[in-house]
């Protein structure tokens, strides 16, 4: 229990500048917990009152941002990680090895262990915690905060000299119950699912740090970390900061769980309108995920993929699907047959066959996205979906490898057709992977969809500028002249594609009988397709001759 003395101290007054005594009351100053271990051999002059460093003196705890307020937390963290890295990296200096007289081998696997703590920690703290958005104050003093030599650094400050340094916080608990409580008014600014998880357990990390620290702090004289970091660590961690966002995680846990419930039920639903898969249903009943074309509102399928087998006899039913599958399977299937080498005396050159490979892909992957688009199981029907645009990414790099391979016959310009060559392969490659992100496949997205793969056509624009330079503007289009039906079919299917044309302009009465065999844009796209391949097939052997009737 502590006691409280008085004794007058002079002082003048302003009335008539006599020296009178007033009593002041004197209170012994509270003892404050120290999580960190003694330091011994301590410097002399860590004794005597000394300036905080740059880093807790520029430090702004207090703030009405969370992100803020966890962005301190972090920088106290690593400074404390940084200074104490720089220590660690004198394991060798004789000061060091003086001190504690430990060997060499000692110190090194010691400082090893050490080193590997606090990577550990400073990644996860990185990762885990928002980033400090440096002050004014604190970018003016950062050339100052240079690393000293280890003879040369100063302990770090204890509580005492902290709370000797702030005389206008009475109590340094409270300073920290304030911070918290900014935390608390604004958990909404911070993405709460790292710092809930991770703050829990950074200050049995820090002290699990300090423990192992501690087998050479006695015997090396290295100092504690500052108390102020374990003091807000400690009030961190008994306070209801961790527990809000812990809560905070677990309602947006339940979010999406309710989020997930919600579509399956759905999903449930739509299945038991269908009869399982039985019956077709409309636009307006089918689950959000399955919505591509609002235009098209009757003739869908939905059905269990356990059901498997009606998706396959669906190829043979009438819906909204029937002629955007026939229009590519039908055409693959002549195609495939025809390019069987045993039923040809002569095989096309590499170039064709590696076009019409790619053809193939694209026509057979469209027509099995179109029927397992009416698959109740959404990854296995988003699967599919993206499948389809891996298939159109290699027909059109195909396209613009044909013109590159028969536009750069001349031996002298091998290396510049294998440059494009690669470019091609690499626009295929892009491909492959943008359809697997998350984003490509959402309604929203399909203009951006139509611009990724108009990007890719237009990579055919460089071997074009190139061969313009090589020879000339004229005799460039001269060579791709034959390539232009194509180019064009695939232009018009774009703008069928692109507007929903015709059934965004047709009644409801004419719109529900073309949505029973699928009739509508897709379709007309599907055939301009079909027609694009069978000209640009038919223009290769005119690519052939090359460029000024040049030909190997």
């Amino acid at each position: 229990m502590s006691t409280a003395s008085t004794k007058p101290i002079p002082h003048r007054t302003a009335s008539d500048g006599v020296l009178r005594h007033r009593p002041t009351v004197v209170r012994p100053r509270k003892r404050m917990r120290r999580m960190s271990t003694s330091a011994v051999g301590r410097s002399p002059r860590a004794q005597l009152r000394q300036p905080l460093p740059h880093s807790l003196e520029a430090l702004d705890l207090s703030s009405n941002s969370p992100t803020q307020s966890l962005a301190s937390l972090r920088f106290l963290v690593l400074s404390y990680l940084a200074d104490l890295e720089a220590r660690l990296a004198d394991y060798e200096s004789p000061d060091l090895m003086s001190l504690g007289g430990a060997t060499l081998e000692e110190m090194r696997e010691w400082a090893s262990t050490a080193l590997d703590k606090l990577e550990s920690i400073r990644q996860d703290v990185s990762a885990a915690l928002p980033e400090f958005h440096l002050s004014e104050s604190l970018a003016a003093r950062l050339p100052d905060m240079t690393m000293p030599t280890l003879g040369g650094l100063p302990d770090f400050p204890s509580l005492d000299d902290v709370r000797n340094h702030l005389p206008d916080s009475d109590d340094l608990s409270q300073r920290l119950r304030s911070k918290l409580d900014d935390v608390r008014a604004a958990l909404g600014d911070i993405d709460i699912s790292q710092p809930s998880s991770f703050l829990p357990t950074l200050p049995h990390r820090i002290q699990d740090l300090q423990t192992h620290l501690s087998e050479m702090q006695r015997r090396a004289g290295i100092p504690a970390p500052s108390a102020m970091l374990y003091d807000l660590l400690d009030a961190l961690r008994s306070s209801e900061v961790v527990c809000t966002l812990i809560r905070m995680a677990e309602e947006e846990e339940e979010r999406v769980e309710d989020m997930v419930e919600s579509a399956a039920r759905e999903v449930r639903k739509a299945v038991k309108r269908s009869l399982e898969g039985m019956r077709l249903i409309q636009y307006s009943e089918l689950p959000e995920g399955w919505r591509n074309n609002p235009f098209v509102t009757h003739g869908y399928r939905f059905i269990p993929l356990e059901r498997w087998h009606l998706i396959v006899l669906s190829l043979f039913a009438f819906h909204n699907e029937t002629l955007n599958i026939h229009t590519h399977l039908i055409p693959a299937l002549l195609w495939g047959i025809n390019s069987i080498p045993f039923l040809h005396g002569n095989l096309p050159d590499l170039p064709e066959r590696i076009f019409m490979s790619f053809a193939l892909l694209c026509l057979f992957s469209s027509a099995v996205w179109h029927t397992m688009s009416g698959c109740a199981h959404f990854a296995s029907m988003e699967f599919c979906a993206r499948i389809d645009y891996v298939g159109i990414g290699w027909l059109i790099s195909a396209s613009v490898g044909t013109v590159v391979y028969y536009g750069f016959q001349d031996p002298q310009y091998f290396g510049i057709r294998n440059s494009f060559l690669s470019l091609c392969f690499l626009t295929g490659l892009a491909g492959n992977i943008f359809p697997f992100m998350q984003w490509f496949n959402e309604y929203k997205y399909r203009g951006y969809r139509i611009l990724f793969f108009l990007t890719l056509a237009f990579s055919s624009l460089a071997p074009l500028a190139v061969l313009t330079q090589l020879y000339s503007f004229g005799a460039m289009m001269s060579f791709v002249r034959p390539i232009v039906p194509s180019l064009l079919s695939y232009v018009a299917g774009l703008v069928f594609y692109a507007t929903h044309l015709p059934e965004r302009w047709l009644s409801p009465k004419w719109s529900q009988r073309l949505d029973c065999i699928g009739g509508g844009s897709h379709c007309i796209w599907h055939l301009f397709i079909v027609l694009a391949v069978s000209q640009h097939r038919g223009a290769i052997g005119q690519l052939k001759q090359g460029i000024e009737g040049l030909r190997l």
